[in-house]
């Protein structure tokens, strides 16, 4: 979606009829132009455009009622007021992707003492090569936001329609849950989270209907039992998630105690610094690969364990169904030679023939018409399955333990090095007292290796419980089997549950990866709009819970809050980067005064490596001071439009005019 044109009619500053047109052109695109400059002194009504924008799309939706009234109190145009008008509007063009055009009108009017009468909200929808609009019924407010969360969800809003000098807010607020909300709605999670919630609900309900369509005193006494059982799933699930936050909090402390004594030997030894950094390297390496063995493990092992039975199974199977099917198609081939035979026998034959020779025609013509020597017709199936069963058992998956032993293989390889460094630095000249730090990473390392030997204790626990609960709730969906309804509701009840399964991991994993792409991004770019890039020792995105932090040179982590309010900014301006490449939407920016408090460097890296990449559609609004000549020339070769807002103080009103202001001469 793409802004096409903005109309003022009236509208605070903007006297009658004023125009602007947003597009951006094939021609533009071809030749990567995203950036449309809209520039003008204070009060000559940048900020107007901005707030008009959104207040288009998004109505009194996080405006409170005195901004409210302090809105209306200056929405008509005083000068067409005095001649004796009395409304006003706000006309906003969105072009779509599909090729429509959706033209969003806001209308106010006031009486003759300028009193606030009522306000109106239209919708124009203009379908490709159609030249007349189709309006859109729209019966109140909260139907009207449905429709334009469509578009531009009111939570993603901030992100693509923002006050250059205030997006250092966004920091203040990144521990909040609206932030938190807003990062999940931009980044597409939250649809996902929706999916899982509704995928739940509906499975709860499927049982509820299965139970009641059976035998209720059974039902009863299992979902009892499942309940237990789910209980104790959740008492050892709870306990595994506290003792890993244990563990996790742990690491972190390792790592703290190791940086510090790698530290301490590194600053007295070459030698021990290029040991660290190779044990630095492996220990990651054995993270890795010691919760890629856990994820396996977990995943695979009840499959690796019975992996022989699951092949010769499904041998079996096959097998039966081959010879069930040879034998349907050979009953189905003999119909028609029955009918035959048995018609022909019953005729009279002189001399009169034998039962044992009539038999003996009988299964020579069988032969003769299959067209075979033979046919085994010996069928003895030892499984009596049913079709879902029969496709369950054969989609079990086939596991064998080598992954295990492999990545096992790696980690004790991994550990050897990792102790054989840990050696090579306890032995290495110019030895440093590290004695307090080494004893407690062994302090540590035991205490982690005792919170993992219980994590596992539990998962052993754990899994004949969810064993249970699966067999528990096949059961109940079992109950009344021969029952035709019962059955098509046992049907969808895996369906559900399989999908939610599907989707629950699927949610987890793009969890991850989503959180990844928006710290790599975040970082990337921070790289390049930060003019002291010695500034910190390090600046990340926390993937656990979407927050920033820094850390000085020393690893300690320091405040965020306590930097300028320009490296805030910039710091802002890089996350805002990070969501949009991880978004799953595709929206044009709108920025009031971006480089006001910025140096002159930090001005040139925004505009070099920002905003011409941030979006197809950058539209800046900006004073004299803040974006000079030499500014405008740099995004010349990016710019697709410029515009003056040109105020006059005589008439106190403002006019539109093609072109930057006169210090600046732009083609």
């Amino acid at each position: 979606m793409r802004f096409k044109r903005i109309v003022f009619e009236n509208y605070k500053t903007y006297y009658g009829h004023q125009d602007i047109d947003l597009s951006i052109s094939e021609e533009d695109k071809k030749e990567n132009r995203n950036i449309i400059l809209l520039g003008g002194l204070n009060g000559a009504g940048k900020t107007t455009i901005l707030k008009a924008i959104r207040y288009v799309l998004f109505g009194k939706r996080g405006i409170t009622e005195r901004e409210y009234e302090r809105l209306l109190a200056n929405t008509i145009n005083n000068t067409y007021f005095d001649e004796g008008g009395r409304d006003c509007t706000v006309s906003l063009t969105l072009q779509m992707d599909t090729g429509e055009e959706w033209r969003l009108k806001v209308k106010w009017t006031f009486d003759k003492f300028k009193n606030f009468m009522n306000e109106t909200r239209n919708i124009f929808i203009k379908k490709p090569g159609v030249k007349k609009e189709k309006e859109v019924n729209i019966n109140d407010m909260e139907a009207f936001n449905r429709f334009i969360d469509r578009i531009i969800p009111y939570k993603a809003a901030p992100f693509f329609i923002f006050d250059g000098e205030e997006i250092k807010d966004l920091i203040t607020k990144q521990n909040s849950n609206d932030m938190k909300e807003a990062i999940h709605k931009i980044t597409g999670l939250d649809s996902y989270k929706l999916l899982v919630h509704n995928l739940k609900t509906l499975e709860s309900d499927l049982y509820k209907k299965v139970a009641s369509a059976t035998n209720l005193t059974k039902v009863s006494k299992l979902e009892q039992e499942l309940q237990d059982t789910d209980e104790e799933i959740q008492k050892y699930e709870k306990f595994v998630k506290k003792t890993k936050g244990e563990i996790h909090s742990l690491d972190q402390e390792i790592q703290e105690f190791t940086s510090r004594r790698n530290n301490k030997v590194a600053q007295n030894s070459k030698s021990r610094e290029t040991f660290i950094k190779k044990q630095s390297t492996i220990q990651t390496k054995l993270n890795i690969k010691e919760s890629e063995l856990e994820e396996q493990y977990q995943q695979n092992i009840v499959y690796i364990l019975v992996n022989e039975q699951i092949k010769r199974l499904k041998k079996e199977i096959t097998q039966e169904k081959d010879l069930r099917n040879k034998k349907i198609m050979r009953e189905n081939s003999l119909k028609p030679y029955n009918e035959f035979i048995e018609t022909l026998l019953s005729k009279d034959i002189s001399p009169p023939l034998s039962n044992e020779q009539l038999s003996q025609i009988k299964t020579i013509g069988e032969k003769v018409w299959l067209n075979e020597e033979e046919m085994d017709s010996h069928y003895d199936p030892i499984h009596d399955l049913s079709s879902r069963e029969e496709s369950t058992l054969l989609r079990l998956p086939e596991k064998d333990v080598s992954p295990l032993r492999r990545l096992q293989t790696e980690i004790n390889e991994l550990k050897q090095e990792f102790e054989s460094l840990e050696s090579q630095i306890e032995a290495a000249p110019e030895q440093v007292d590290i004695k307090v730090e080494s004893d407690k990473i062994a302090y540590l390392q035991e205490k982690k290796g005792v919170l993992n030997s219980k994590v596992r204790t539990a998962h052993k626990k754990l899994q004949p419980l969810i064993d249970e609960r699966t067999k528990l709730r096949n059961r109940i969906t079992r109950l009344s089997s021969e029952d035709v309804s019962v059955e098509a509701l046992n049907k969808k009840l895996d369906y559900v549950t399989r999908t939610k399964s599907f989707s629950e991991e699927f949610l987890t994993r793009a969890t991850e990866l989503k959180a990844q792409l928006i710290r790599d991004e975040f970082e990337n770019m921070l790289k390049k709009l930060f003019r002291k890039t010695d500034e910190f020792g390090e600046v990340k995105f926390d993937i656990n819970n979407y927050t920033i932090r820094l850390f000085n040179d020393r690893g300690q982590e320091i405040s965020v809050l306590d930097r300028s309010a320009g490296e805030m900014q910039m710091i802002s301006s890089a996350l805002i980067w990070a969501l949009i490449k991880a978004s799953d939407l595709d929206l044009p920016m709108v920025i009031d005064t971006p480089l006001g408090r910025l140096d002159s460097i930090h001005r040139n890296r925004l505009i070099e490596n920002y905003y011409k990449e941030l979006s197809d559609q950058v539209i800046i609004l900006s004073t004299d001071t803040e974006i000079t000549k030499e500014y405008v020339e740099m995004m010349k070769g990016h710019s697709a439009k410029q515009y003056l807002l040109d105020y006059y103080e005589e008439y106190k009103y403002t006019l539109i005019k093609d072109g930057y202001f006169d210090i600046v001469e732009v083609n």
